[in-house]
C-alpha cells in the first residue's frame, strides 16, 4: 500500500472539483433536443406521405374501375372482330406447324445421314494409330517453333526429343545457337528463348 504525504479526504475532494462535467452535460442535453427534432421531422414526413398514399390509392381504385367499365363495354362489341382474328391466327399457324413438320423430316433425313458418316469417321480413326499421333504431335511443336522464329533440330534416333535450337531475332538482327541439354528444365529453356525473342 502507497503512503500519501497529504490527506486522503483533501486528494479526494481537490480531484473532484477538478473534473468539469457542465460542458458534457450541456452537450448530452444538445444532442437529445437534436435527436427530438429529427425525430419531429420524421414523423411529420412520413404522416405526408402516408397520406399521399391514401390519396393515391383512392385514384388508381377509381381509375381501375373506370377501365374495367370501359374494357367490358367494347368486349361485346368487338366480340365478332375477335373471332375472326382468332381463326386467322389459327389458320397462320396450322400452315406453320405442316412446315416445320416437313423440315423436321429433311432434318432427321441429315441427322441420319451424319450419323452414318460419323460412324465411318470413327471406324477410320486416325488418332489409334500412335505413330501418326507422335508424327502430328512433333510437327505441330516444330509449326509453333518456326512461327516464333526458331528453329530446332531433332535427335534422329528418338522423335519427338530436340537437341538444338537457332533462335533469330529479325528485330534485333541477333542469331543464337543453343544446345537443349537434359540437365535444364523446359521452363528454364522457355525463360531464355522468350529473352532472346
Amino acid at each position: 500500500m502507497v503512503l500519501l504525504d497529504e490527506d486522503l479526504v483533501f486528494l479526494i475532494n481537490s480531484t473532484v472539483t477538478n473534473f468539469n462535467i457542465k460542458s458534457d452535460i450541456h452537450s448530452f442535453e444538445r444532442i437529445t433536443e437534436h435527436l427530438q427534432a429529427v425525430q419531429k421531422a420524421r414523423t411529420s414526413a412520413v404522416d405526408e406521405s402516408r397520406n399521399s398514399l391514401l390519396a393515391l390509392s383512392r385514384k388508381l381504385e377509381l381509375a381501375k374501375s373506370n377501365t374495367n367499365s370501359l374494357i367490358n363495354s367494347h368486349a361485346a362489341k368487338d366480340h365478332s372482330s375477335t373471332m375472326l382474328a382468332l381463326d386467322r391466327e389459327k389458320f397462320q399457324l396450322a400452315k406453320s406447324i405442316n412446315e416445320l413438320e416437313s423440315s423436321n423430316h429433311a432434318l432427321e433425313g441429315k441427322v441420319q445421314q451424319a450419323k452414318g458418316e460419323l460412324e465411318s469417321v470413327e471406324a477410320d480413326d486416325v488418332l489409334s494409330d500412335p505413330k501418326l499421333v507422335a508424327e502430328d504431335d512433333v510437327l505441330l511443336k516444330l509449326k509453333v517453333y518456326r512461327s516464333l522464329g526458331i528453329e530446332v533440330e531433332q535427335d534422329e534416333e528418338v522423335p519427338g526429343v530436340f537437341t538444338k535450337a537457332i533462335v533469330r531475332n529479325p528485330a534485333k538482327g541477333d542469331v543464337h545457337v543453343v544446345k537443349i541439354e537434359s540437365r535444364f528444365s523446359k521452363f528454364f529453356y522457355a525463360n531464355y528463348f522468350w529473352n532472346v525473342l
